[in-house]
């Protein structure tokens, strides 16, 4: 299949996490035109979210900016956008702005949490998926010192 704009394949890859950067990078290196759809203009590398979570490191320290991660593959294409929807019969990803036709789909969006049907968990076993929830979570740690440092009651600081 071909574009019929630039006479190459169109793929486009929805999400900018490990399995889509891998695949940009993969085809950066055949005739085909990429686009990079992400809800965010970073890659977080979340095995260290942990580390935002208990202030060992920095949001920024840890997600790095896609355009640059991609900088190199020229034929490569990167979106902010939020997809809305994927027609398959059209071949077209509608994002709110944009209708892109595409040749090949990768959906590469990613893990969520879940709590097993059992949301009320959330509240007292919260998610580290993201840099939002990370800083949450900080935040929620960093209070519960400051709560012990005040607090007289020894049964209570423990």
């Amino acid at each position: 299949m071909e574009n019929a704009f630039t006479g190459k394949p169109h793929v486009i890859i929805v999400g900018a996490g490990f399995g889509g950067l891998e695949a940009a990078k993969h085809f950066a290196c055949e005739n085909m035109r990429v686009t990079v759809i992400d809800r965010t203009n970073y890659h977080l590398f979340q095995p260290l979210l942990y580390q935002v979570a208990t202030a060992a490191l920095s949001p920024a320290d840890i997600a790095a900016p896609v355009r640059a991660v991609l900088s190199k593959c020229r034929n490569v294409e990167v979106i902010l956008a939020e997809v809305q929807s994927v027609d398959v019969d059209a071949k077209k990803v509608k994002t709110v702005d944009l209708e892109i036709d595409y040749d090949y789909l990768i959906l590469a969006t990613g893990a969520r949490h879940s709590y097993f049907g059992h949301n009320e968990w959330e509240k007292l076993a919260p998610g580290l998926k993201s840099l939002e929830d990370a800083v949450e979570l900080r935040r929620r740690i960093l209070l519960a010192f400051e709560y012990a440092e005040k607090t007289t009651d020894e049964s209570a600081r423990r």
